[in-house]
């Protein structure tokens, strides 16, 4: 009897081949523009993107710098020179249409609409931050500029970093550029400027890093089980209750106090580590769980306590991201409680019934942000971490799971045989579950399905390719 082809386990090849198989789909979204690329960011989809904070037409997030990684990374682990010429067509486009410091002028100033979109059009520095705005472009060039060492790569960092600075704001505390001060707000600013600092080791970069970790630090308040919370979002903008604040990486305490940890281990200063340390002192006041698996609620209130029947799981307010904090502090200071957080919030995503079984702040949207991609860095993370076959052996499953969400159409020419490109539909709205779209960004879609699956390909191949943000610190 013949072998069914589902009962097979993955190897390394399949891997490779399937990211293969979403570059052809990726390539049918293309858009040639006079200086080089972008990609149609839903093309399934018949809404205007064109003033969306999160997904701006250039971003990391969704748009052609995060394809563009996709492919660089892709031209590290296959040596094909045609994903390479795609990474650098999208470069060629964010350098020739670059627009300096009025972009962030803009932004600041943009208001939204009365729409389903109000409450993200009205957080400016969502607009400007790494994951949509000019820096997050650039974490590209500066990734070309790593693999390809060609200079005008590395004039246009430098660059998007001056324009950066000419355009903050200063306060008593420090610098700062807007009223969001999350990661996807302003904190982000401070990777770009290590980054652009450890590039040139011009100190302006990193002092400019400190003065903004220092504004953030002075937001710091008492948290009533311990440590220090960052309410650095105003969530009535997005009509939420206004006792209630966010705790997680993209927008909460753990993304800032991660934030931190990067300014530790670039200045020394016990200012930011003792702030790191506070932040993950708050965090294991309010987590809920056991000696073994425990999970961060999405919200916390001062007047209510922090919620406890609504946990997101993935990189942007779960145990994905938030352990990033938990790593790091491990890494600076050998303490073993640190690591013992690690490894309970990576079992909180099993005990809670991932990667397999939906819940309310895991659901289908396929993304890398707050999907089951994102859960596959994270177990690559510890399992790189730990060494333990425990997480190796989480990160495949989880890369099967990913592999099941995807789609193949049926081949055009023999309907007893699969086509040969592979792209995934998700609900990224948690809240609007049947809108319902293919999108082919990094962050939010089938790029990034494709991208966790090459970073299981780097462990079984202990090859070292480039990272997302989240993991370029480590």
């Amino acid at each position: 009897m013949a072998r069914n082809y589902l009962f097979k386990a993955y190897q390394t090849e399949d891997y490779i081949k399937i990211a293969e198989e979403t570059a052809r789909w990726i390539k049918t979204t293309e858009k040639i523009t006079p200086y080089g690329k972008r990609w149609d960011q839903s093309p399934d989809s018949e809404e205007d993107f064109s003033d969306y904070p999160m997904l701006t037409e250039k971003a990391l997030y969704g748009g052609s710098a995060g394809v563009g990684l996709f492919y660089l990374r892709l031209y590290q682990v296959t040596k094909k020179e045609e994903y390479l010429l795609e990474a650098k067509a999208a470069a060629d486009d964010i350098i020739a249409t670059d627009e300096g410091p009025s972009y962030y002028e803009k932004a600041l100033q943009a208001k939204g609409t009365e729409d389903k979109l109000v409450h993200v059009k009205n957080m400016p520095c969502w607009i400007i931050g790494y994951y949509n705005g000019p820096t997050g472009s650039a974490y590209l060039v500066l990734k070309l500029y790593e693999v390809t060492k060609e200079e005008k790569y590395k004039d246009y960092v430098i660059k998007v970093a001056d324009d950066l600075l000419a355009t903050k704001k200063q306060a008593p505390e420090g610098i700062y550029w807007s009223e969001q001060n999350d990661l996807c707000g302003d904190a982000g600013f401070v990777t770009y400027l290590v980054s652009v600092w450890e590039l040139t080791k011009d100190e302006k970069y990193l002092e400019a890093a400190r003065a903004l970790g220092n504004y953030i630090v002075s937001k710091g308040k008492e948290a009533p089980k311990g440590g220090k919370y960052w309410n650095v979002v105003d969530l009535t903008i997005i009509d939420f209750p206004s006792d209630v604040f966010w705790v997680n990486l993209a927008h909460g305490t753990s993304g800032v106090a991660w934030i931190f940890t990067i300014l530790y281990k670039a200045t020394k200063d016990e200012v930011f580590l003792q702030a790191a340390k506070d932040g993950a002192e708050y965090i294991k006041g309010i987590a809920v769980g056991d000696d073994n698996a425990v999970l961060v609620p999405y919200l916390d209130s001062l007047e209510r306590g922090p919620s406890t029947e609504f946990y997101y799981l993935s990189t942007c307010h779960g145990p994905a991201g938030t352990a990033l904090l938990f790593e790091a502090l491990y890494k600076i200071t050998g303490e073993q409680d640190y690591l013992d957080w690690v490894k309970k919030l990576s079992r909180g995503i099993i005990e809670a019934g991932a990667p397999e079984n939906y819940s309310r702040g895991y659901w289908r949207s396929q993304a890398l942000c707050c999907g089951t991609p994102g859960l596959l860095e994270h177990f690559i993370s510890v399992y790189k971490l730990t060494g333990e076959e425990e997480f190796l052996n989480y990160a495949k499953r989880t890369a099967r799971t990913i592999i099941g969400q995807s789609h193949i159409d049926d081949s055009q020419t023999d309907i007893y045989k699969a086509g040969n490109s592979r792209r995934w539909l998700g609900n990224w709205w948690r809240t609007i579950p049947q809108d319902v779209h293919t999108y082919s960004g990094l962050y939010i879609g089938t790029a990034g399905n494709a991208w966790s699956l090459l970073s299981l390909v780097g462990v079984l191949k202990n090859e070292e390719y480039v990272q997302i943000v989240e993991y370029n610190y480590q």
